[in-house]
């Protein structure tokens, strides 16, 4: 099932009837699993690698697989040493590397859409993070590299679910410019991990306002209002200051239907504001 739906991912990605990449693709990642079937250094047991649901185990691959290309490249002894004659092309033009970023990407996707399907029928904003985190293992656990996978993916799943419950806008001034708005968190990331991946924990906020509320130079009271820091009032006085923070000092959020930010969290994030 994965397969497929990867194939037609690759192919509604690359719709131009002209385009040769999701062939090449699907091509690149048959040349991988072939090697890895003489050579099963992820225990993969013939699994092709479009079988994987796991992210971080794809990660762990695609480091692998880029590293493999670039000594294959410069004519060191590499895994791709195994494969065809006449399929050199494909990790010569870093193809293998390529389709195997793509198809983790696509597997990202696929984490996501389950997280906010589950959203959907757990309203209860700290059960649901703690499930999140449980079934897709979104701790410190683990290498470098599937921290920094599992940081990725977490905060992938929890954008889409603020953008989901905020209609995709920002909650302050209504912007619904999706590559302009941040999921932004109350209680940082590193600092509580249960609230990781609570939305009550979020706020979706265009990035300006994202910068300011992380750098506690804005907040917002117990009726969801815009408060500043003095340091800005006191600071800034420019016709840009004016017309971005100043206008909106004292206006209330857009809340959303389930999901509304923790007063608990806010009250926290308020003790940080810059004096």
């Amino acid at each position: 099932m994965i397969a497929q739906t990867f194939r037609d991912y690759l192919y509604s990605t690359y719709s131009n009837k002209n385009s040769g990449t999701p062939s090449s693709y699907l091509k690149a990642i048959e040349i991988i699993d072939k090697l890895f079937q003489k050579e099963d250094l992820f225990n993969l047991r013939n699994q092709s690698l479009t079988e994987i649901k796991d992210p971080y185990l794809i990660a762990r691959i695609i480091d692998y697989i880029a590293l493999e290309e670039d000594k294959f490249r410069n004519g060191e002894e590499s895994l791709f040493d195994l494969g065809e004659p006449t399929q050199t092309s494909y990790p010569r033009k870093r193809f293998c590397t390529a389709a195997i970023r793509r198809l983790g990407d696509f597997i990202n996707q696929v984490c996501v859409a389950e997280a906010t399907d589950i959203m959907q029928k757990e309203h209860n904003g700290l059960k649901l993070s703690k499930d999140l985190i449980r079934k897709f293992q979104i701790n410190d656990a683990g290498s470098d590299i599937e921290v920094r996978v599992k940081r990725r993916v977490g905060q992938d799943i929890f954008r889409a679910m603020l953008l989901k419950i905020y209609d995709t806008k920002c909650c302050l001034t209504g912007l619904e410019i999706p590559e302009v708005l941040r999921a932004s968190h109350i209680i940082p990331w590193a600092e509580r991990v249960n609230t990781r991946l609570n939305p009550e924990n979020g706020l979706c906020l265009s990035a300006t306002y994202d910068a300011a509320f992380d750098k506690y130079l804005i907040s917002f009271d117990e009726d969801y209002r815009l408060i500043l820091s003095p340091v800005l009032k006191e600071k800034y006085t420019s016709t840009a200051f004016k017309e971005y923070f100043l206008n909106f000092a004292g206006k209330a959020i857009h809340l959303p239907l389930i999901y509304k930010p923790s007063q608990e969290y806010l009250a926290m994030h308020r003790e940080k504001l810059i004096i």
